[in-house]
């Protein structure tokens, strides 16, 4: 029988499942299953002699394996037989070995709880006979004791039961707010890897990926084999494992700088016996774990959970008080919610490997799978009509004639079976977890006498063919474990109480509050005069941004008596001409020379809209907001973190002729070196917001910072393609032909240019500290219509037909370069933001403010003289870019960005003094944070100087507070994060899919990132996309990085997603 390497954790045949789900499972079809019994009691079950007297005087004992001997079972013993069910089976046993004839089947139980009614009696079995063979040993020790005693010996220890030994705590930096989970996985790490549904443990050893443009990633497993794998294979890791001090005493000290592929010899015993503990105690709180469901779902009205969170329940250390957890018990967690038997309740999210994150299925869900199974399974009627009516729907499609499509009517069970089929499609890809329902698609779609293979693929074809998704339907949505469309009803709830409760909130009138507030200071002012008291401190319990109500919103601005008012200066927001959402814009402002700034020096001001000036911290918007983290960007549509009517109108900094509150970060540049002098950050209002478009802003100012200049801007402007081509675009990236800016308003273009030449002098101040870029180029897509009409994903009453262009138009596909690193004013605005960082980061150090930094450690030691060098002589000195040649030999040396509490620089920005992101509040949450804790600091000061009274208010958010909510900011982060590049690839992939349908070119010119075994990885220049090139050996020989090729791609499965292609020759 086929075995992972990997004791304790098989992946049993089908003969190897119980009775009630042995009848539809293909020759191939098992899941993975715990160990019920030791390894000890493994061994005894295994051996052909005679058991020995400490297992059982039942010498027919060893025998009885029960029905799920097959997971413990090898060639060598093929023998199977029921566990006894009780002691009159014990009783029984006789020295002929009789087979037990298996109970009757209860059909009303189903399959799952059929399973696990089985799963229990062995468990309770294997229970018995520890208990039994623990008397046996603690009688055997004892007599033992009492010989040596009578012989005036000393005795040893007496030990009645002796478990694992567990790894104490050090959980928290597996998925705390600190962590280095979010990391790629390091050597030293222990890591599970999933290969074609199975798991196997390992120690890892490189972690380069030669299929992404690393080099082969490696692992030291079971018997110290060297397994090779992906790194995307790794779904569960604890970080420096191996360098414990316990895994340590057993192993030695791994000198890795030596020996960086060859950790100590018996690292896969290690690895083993640590799983084994792992396994022992999922099966000894098995029926604990299978609470997990009821009490998530049902009793705390959880979507989601994490590792952490089913393992503390499971293990009963949910109290503060508690014990932590332990290693073991975190993996043995693990290893319950990604067998296959979990799998139909709990989905891991894409990175289960950083966040621990399972989706908890809805229980319609689970009933589904299991009425489905059983419907299959005994032939029921509801399938074979369901059968004929979709073979009829199918046929017609291929004809042509949908004529019947609007007199068919799905009903109950066709809508149940239908969803099986769905689930199968979206999650049938899984390279890493077992999908339940492909055991049983063969069985629904062969009758169908139309598909040949039955695969995933085929059940998104069957879903096309009879009306229930149109062929360019994206699926990455429903794959990712974010719900993008939760709380929808939410918001509108909570807008509507806005409307009703506080339309003042969205209808500010903000010179009138200001007058108020003038008066109101001239009668403070009054009182503090004649009530003149001695200096005292007061501490307040919280922040006066803090409401009582979640429903309550600011009846006045807190900030108003803070604001500084920047008149009618004009300030500049730079942005594309489609974006509805303006939430930053900045203004320059010249200092004189005097006696107190002898040197000519110049303010920047970056200002950022004013969200939390509405909206409390814990409001309930606010709250909505804590939970989406960020807008979602995807191409076929945007979910914005707030409403549209706060970001697009009452908050947004468009130019509107209003007054607009906002949070003004402010640097004083020195103009010699760009360094910062000093800074400040306030409150503000502004007057004058004048609002342009990049590629306006581009005709009018310097192209000598943009590497390859105008050439290389125009270049990326023309480099896209459009699907179908013969369409005239009628949504455009780039601007109107009416453009923001007139290159006859000199003052505007003087002024511009003004504004670039500060930008520059802060980027060569980073770039003297070792700041660098590069760009591969990245595609960008753009669909229309825009936003792509929503597909129905539950309660289909018929076919759709998508092919109806009065109701339904498919997407027209345009992929573009990325311009980011192409345009003088894109940099510019981005070396702005960067100023706003820096500052919020130094006034948040200045006060002892805890916020969320964004952090980048430099390169590990060995690696950084090769880092240096290469920076210090191949960055251009103008434009701060690395060549591609240069920057892909070092590039898996980078470490990514962090958020956490503490504040320790960007390498690769060239910041030391600490960075934070604040200049997008609209549709970042931890902007809006930062924003809560700087008011409520500047309010505390305010209130200690306009009164004889030093007021000493705690920030909004403390520091233990913020710690673990970065965690889950970061992880949320970076899911979205892979949802929108996984969205942009398959809708490039779709336009290569149509191409190749019509005949059409997909050759493409392109730059070799890397050689591989078989070929290399290459990018795209025309649309910056990556792939695999299969070549001959010769080619790959000769190929070395940065080579210009020729390649055509002839194969692409955007549901996969997957892309082949092929060499053709030398640019």
């Amino acid at each position: 029988m086929y075995r992972i390497p990997l004791t304790g954790r098989p992946l049993a045949r089908a003969t190897s499942y119980p009775a009630c789900l042995q009848q539809s499972l293909g020759k191939n079809c098992g899941f993975r299953t715990s160990s019920l019994v030791s390894k000890e009691y493994q061994r005894q079950i295994e051996k052909s002699s005679p058991p020995s007297p400490r297992f059982s005087k039942d010498k027919d004992t060893h025998s009885h394996t029960g029905k799920h001997s097959d997971i413990f079972a090898s060639k060598d013993f093929p023998t199977r037989q029921p566990f006894p069910r009780n002691k009159f089976d014990l009783e029984r046993s006789t020295s002929t070995r009789r087979p037990v004839p298996p109970p009757k089947r209860n059909r009303n139980l189903t399959p799952s709880q059929e399973f696990l009614e089985e799963r229990n009696r062995a468990l309770a079995y294997a229970q018995k006979l520890s208990e039994k063979n623990a008397r046996l040993d603690l009688e055997a020790k004892r007599k033992a004791a009492m010989r040596l005693k009578e012989k005036g010996e000393a005795p040893k220890p007496v030990y009645t039961y002796r478990s694992p030994i567990l790894v104490p705590g050090d959980v928290a930096e597996l998925f705390g707010a600190d962590s280095i989970q979010n990391r790629e996985v390091l050597p030293g790490d222990f890591v599970e890897i999933r290969k074609g549904g199975a798991a196997i443990c390992g120690i890892y050893t490189q972690n380069f990926d030669q299929a992404e443009g690393r080099l082969q990633s490696t692992s030291i497993v079971q018997g110290d084999q060297v397994l090779s794998h992906r790194t995307a294979d790794v779904v569960f890791r604890i970080p420096g494992y191996i360098f414990r001090d316990n895994v340590k005493a057993k192993l030695g000290q791994w000198d890795i700088t030596a020996k960086p592929t060859s950790p100590p010899q018996g690292t896969g015993n290690i690895v083993s016996a640590f799983a084994d503990q792992a396994n022992l105690l999922m099966g000894t709180f098995y029926t604990r774990f299978n609470t997990l469901y009821n009490r998530f779902w049902h009793d705390r009205k959880q979507t989601t959970l994490t590792t952490s969170e089913a393992a503390r329940y499971v293990f009963g250390k949910e109290d503060n008080n508690s014990n932590p957890l332990t290693l073991q018990e975190l993996y043995a967690t693990h290893i319950f919610l990604t067998q296959d038997a979990s799998l139909t309740r709990f989905i891991p999210s894409v990175a289960v490997r950083w966040t621990g994150e399972f989706t908890i299925r809805r229980p319609q869900e689970v009933l589904l799978v299991e009425r489905v199974i059983n419907w299959v399974r005994e032939d029921d009627p509801r399938v074979s009509q369901f059968v004929q009516k979709a073979k009829e729907l199918v046929e017609g499609n291929r004809r042509g004639d949908r004529s019947g499509w609007k007199t068919t009517k799905f009903t109950d069970s066709d809508r149940t079976l239908i969803e099986f089929v769905r689930q199968t499609a979206i999650n049938g890809y899984s390279d890493l977890f077992g999908v339940p329902q492909l055991a049983y698609i063969p069985r629904l779609l062969r009758p169908l006498g139309i598909y040949d293979d039955i695969d995933p693929r085929t059940a998104f074809e069957f879903l096309t063919e009879i009306g229930v998704w149109p062929s360019w339907y994206n699926m990455e949505i429903n794959r990712s474990a974010i719900s993008l469309t939760s709380g929808g009803v939410e918001e509108q709830a909570i807008v509507d109480r806005i409307h009703r409760l506080h339309p003042e909130s969205l209808q500010q009138d903000f010179d009138k509050d200001m007058g108020r507030l003038q008066q109101e200071s001239l009668a403070t002012n009054s009182t503090n005069v004649q009530d003149g008291k001695a200096s005292k401190v007061q501490m307040n319990s919280r922040s006066p941004l803090v409401l009582e109500s979640p429903m309550e919103m600011y009846k006045r601005d807190p900030c108003d008596a803070i604001r500084h008012d920047f008149g009618h200066q004009a300030i500049y927001a730079i942005d594309d001409p489609s974006a509805s959402e303006l939430d930053d814009a900045f203004s320059i402002e010249p200092v004189p020379v005097t006696t107190l700034t002898p040197q000519p020096s110049t303010w920047v001001h970056v200002h950022v809209a004013d969200p939390t000036s509405i909206l409390p911290p814990f409001h309930e918007m606010a709250m909505l907001a804590n939970d989406r983290v960020q807008t979602t960007y995807l191409p076929e549509g945007t979910w914005p973190m707030l409403p549209r009517a706060l970001t697009e109108e009452t908050l947004s900094l468009k130019n509107d002729g209003r007054p607009k509150k906002v949070m003004t970060f402010s640097a004083r540049l020195q103009d010699s070196d760009g360094e910062i002098l000093e800074y400040k950050v306030r409150p503000g209002i502004v007057r004058k917001v004048v609002t342009l478009n990049y590629d306006d802003v581009d005709d009018v100012i310097a192209w000598d910072r943009v590497q390859g200049g105008r050439a290389e801007g125009d270049r990326v402007r023309s480099s896209f393609m459009t699907m179908p081509d013969d369409c005239a675009l009628e949504r455009t990236y780039y601007r109107s032909t009416k453009g923001s800016v007139s290159t006859d308003d000199t003052a505007l273009v003087k002024e511009l240019n003004r504004l670039q030449v500060v930008a520059q002098r802060h980027t060569d101040a980073r770039l003297k500290k070792g700041a660098f870029n590069f760009s591969l180029g990245r595609p960008m897509i753009e669909l229309t219509p825009y936003p792509v009409p929503r597909v129905a994903e539950e309660g289909w009453h018929g076919p759709i037909d998508y092919s109806d262009r009065t109701l339904w138009q498919e997407p027209q596909i345009t992929v573009r370069l990325d311009p980011a690193f192409a345009s003088p004013s894109r940099l510019m605005v981005a070396e702005y933001m960067i100023m706003a960082g820096r500052v919020a980061s130094m006034f948040a150090q200045e006060n002892e403010l805890p916020t969320l930094f964004r952090n980048q450690p430099a390169p590990a030691e060995k690696y950084r003289e090769a880092f240096e060098q290469t920076i210090r002589t191949k960055t251009n000195p103008r434009t701060g870019i690395l060549n591609m040649v240069d920057m892909l030999p070092l590039r898996p040396y980078i470490a990514g960005a962090e958020i956490s509490t503490t504040p320790l620089g960007h390498w690769s920005m060239g910041i030391q003094d600490g960075y934070c992101k604040v200049t997008s509040p609209l549709r970042r949450y931890s902007d809006m944070i930062a924003h809560w804790q700087m008011k409520g600091a500047l309010l505390s000061k305010h209130a200690s100087s306009s009164t004889s009274v030093a007021a000493l208010t705690p920030p909004v958010f403390s520091r233990d507070t913020l710690s673990p909510l970065a965690g889950v900011i970061r992880d949320r982060e970076r899911m979205l994060g892979m949802l929108e590049a996984r969205s942009v690839k398959y809708w490039l992939f779709e336009m290569l899919r149509r191409r190749l349908i019509g005949g059409m070119s997909t050759v493409f010119d392109g730059v070799i990132l890397n050689p591989t075994a078989d070929g290399y990885n290459v990018i795209s220049t025309l649309l910056g996309f990556q792939t695999v090139v299969k070549a001959e050996p010769a080619v790959i020989e000769a190929s070395k990085i940065g080579d210009r090729v020729i390649f055509e791609v002839n194969n692409c499965n955007p549901q996969r997603p997957y892309i082949g292609a092929q060499h053709i020759g030398k640019a």
